[in-house]
């Protein structure tokens, strides 16, 4: 390990695939910001602002870096461009890089699986990065999250980061085990979801792959009403930290939902988010019937992308 540079304080580079973990090294980062500091964590979407060099905000980062927490889910290993070649053998790959940073300067790996996910073995890695297999990983599962991340910041105190308060902190609890639906739960699912379809579409610049969703369009007496719909939504939208695609047209919310995390397809989180639609939707004026309401130019859409 080299050693820790005490005057601008120790820092923890986490390093994730965002179709893999994106969520759990998001819990991971507050975490360890709230235990020792705003400085003592970097992750590149929470770090990196507009207007920014990515990869020059990244390598300073790996620099000044004193523990790499590689955070592995299921298809951390598995995960391929838009070839069918997997990323983590591409020299170019950004967690092969990162990872490969720390093994040639002796910086601190705490490699961190998740649930049941196994630590890769040197068979299943690229051999510049074999060496990874041999450290030991902290495990964070859902039966056990405060323990596991406990422990996991008591070895970065070790390590000579300083908790910014003696309070006793209790830790988030994420939802780490979420694992896309097959074709029957989500169909099962949406029988207690009228109007609720499964669609799948190309993802914007990355074809050939696909995105699962579900989608439905709601429609409203008058815009403000929907628009005062997505306004309600949003709050509760930021509060579970699961965003939609959606669009309003004229008096039309249209809402797609998926999991970006897992890949864009749907899950558990997508439901619980519908569900959440259609017991907001009641609160709203019905629309007129056709042939009897007014008869607007329709305005130019606004749409907004998230999860």
């Amino acid at each position: 390990m080299r050693d820790l540079d005490l005057k601008r304080g120790p820092l923890a580079f986490i390093s994730y695939r965002r179709h893999d973990s994106s969520a759990a090294a998001r819990w991971l980062f507050q975490t360890i910001r709230k235990s020792f500091g705003e400085s003592s964590a970097f992750m590149d979407t929470e770090d990196i602002r507009s207007g920014d060099d990515w990869a020059e905000r990244i390598n300073t980062s790996l620099t000044e870096a004193s523990v790499m927490i590689p955070v592995i889910g299921p298809h951390w290993l598995r995960l391929t461009d838009n070839y069918g070649r997997r990323r983590i053998d591409r020299p170019d790959d950004w967690v092969h890089r990162e990872i490969l940073h720390a093994l040639q300067k002796g910086v601190t790996l705490l490699p961190v699986v998740l649930s049941d996910t196994p630590m890769p073995d040197a068979e299943g890695l690229p051999k510049e990065l074999e060496r990874l297999h041999r450290f030991q990983a902290f495990r964070l599962r859902d039966e056990t999250w405060e323990e596991d991340l406990g422990r996991l910041m008591a070895r970065l105190t070790d390590l000579g980061f300083k908790r910014s308060s003696d309070r006793f902190i209790r830790y988030p609890f994420p939802r780490i085990r979420i694992r896309d639906l097959s074709y029957d739960e989500i169909n099962e699912a949406l029988s207690s979801l009228p109007g609720w379809e499964i669609t799948t579409s190309d993802l914007p610049g990355q074809a050939p792959l696909k995105r699962s969703e579900i989608h439905k369009a709601f429609e409203f007496a008058s815009f403000d009403d929907a628009i005062d719909f997505m306004a309600a939504a949003s709050k509760h939208i930021s509060l579970v930290d699961h965003h939609p695609r959606w669009e309003n047209i004229w008096r039309t919310v249209s809402i797609w939902l998926s999991t970006w995390d897992i890949g864009h397809k749907v899950s558990k989180l997508d439901l619980e988010l519908a569900q959440y639609f259609e017991a907001l939707r009641p609160k709203y004026r019905l629309p007129r019937r056709r042939g009897s309401g007014n008869r607007h130019r329709t305005p130019n859409p606004t749409a907004a992308s998230g999860d």
